[in-house]
């Protein structure tokens, strides 16, 4: 929507400085040529100069209906590419989501019809019982994902901002996923400095987006991977790095990886990922003014996600 407002503003002026040219022109040619020539040869003819007038306005009139009709088509042109792709994303956003509901809810009805139908042995209900536990825990989380996607992506949204120390949010995040970098044997390395580093941030949205990028750090890399996490500020900036000495991204895939349902297909076929992570993450970065990128050749890493965003005093 954002980019909509932005094109809109860019064919207003386009319009505005056509037509302001194209009557500076009008205006030239009829004051300074035309109505100078009038007078020279007809010094006499006033009804002349009077209709040579109201053809300089008509002219004028035309130039201004003219530019508007052009903006009116242009606008129009634009808000039909965005309502279909809109229409487009929304197919594809449910399309995804069925799909990757599809499996585990298959999951759910077969081990229920076969407790039901008393299929299942005694001793092995509880392992039986936890499996349906996890396909519906994972459900819930699909439809989590998409509302807050969907949440996003509303123009009433607004976050509740609050100055929050960068450095202690990204701290508790690391502290909820540690056990999970030591089972996969990953090392860890930590860059965040002790001084606070304040930003003015919706505490509950920003955390998500980082959290994002530390679980795709752990989860779409293989074991024994290098990871750093650290917060750098300079000048008016803070940048917060997830890198990792892991998988290389390939151009094509980081040009359309911030897009939703952008994933590799190990992700998606091992049930890692469903492509909303990351466009979740850069969705909630830009609401607040800043911008989510990838860095590849980080010293010592081979890539890193970045999200940079402006400090306040």
């Amino acid at each position: 929507m954002n980019k909509l407002k932005r094109l809109i503003v860019k064919y207003f002026v386009f319009c505005c400085l056509g037509v302001s040219v194209a009557e500076s022109v009008v205006d030239s040619t009829f004051c300074d040529i035309l109505l100078p020539f009038l007078t020279m040869k007809y010094p006499e003819s006033k009804v002349l100069v009077l209709l040579t007038v109201i053809i300089q306005f008509l002219f004028i009139f035309f130039l201004f209906f003219a530019g508007a009709y052009i903006f009116y088509r242009l606008v129009k042109k634009a808000i039909e590419a965005e309502s279909k792709r809109q229409v487009q994303e929304k197919n594809l956003l449910y399309s995804y989501i069925a799909h990757d509901l599809k499996t585990p809810m298959t999951s759910v009805q077969g081990f229920a019809s076969a407790l039901r139908d008393g299929k299942i042995k005694p001793e092995e209900q509880e392992e039986i019982f936890d499996i349906i536990y996890k396909k519906s825990h994972h459900m819930n989380e699909l439809i989590e994902t998409l509302f807050m996607y969907s949440k996003l992506g509303t123009e009433n949204y607004t976050l509740n901002r609050q100055y929050t120390n960068l450095c202690v949010l990204v701290r508790d995040l690391v502290a909820v996923h540690y056990s999970e970098f030591e089972d996969r044997d990953m090392e860890l390395l930590i860059g965040i400095p002790e001084e606070p580093v304040v930003c003015q941030i919706d505490e509950k949205e920003f955390r998500r987006a980082v959290n994002n990028l530390i679980v795709n750090a752990y989860k779409h890399n293989p074991k024994k991977t290098g990871v750093m996490i650290k917060i750098q500020a300079e000048k008016e900036s803070v940048f917060v790095t997830v890198a990792d000495s892991g998988k290389d991204i390939s151009e094509e895939f980081a040009e359309a990886m911030f897009k939703p349902f952008t994933c590799g297909d190990d992700s998606r076929t091992s049930g890692n990922g469903n492509g909303l992570g990351l466009a979740i993450s850069a969705a909630i970065v830009e609401k607040h003014g800043g911008k989510l990128y990838l860095k590849n050749n980080i010293d010592g890493y081979t890539k890193g996600f970045v999200i940079q965003m402006p400090m306040r005093e």
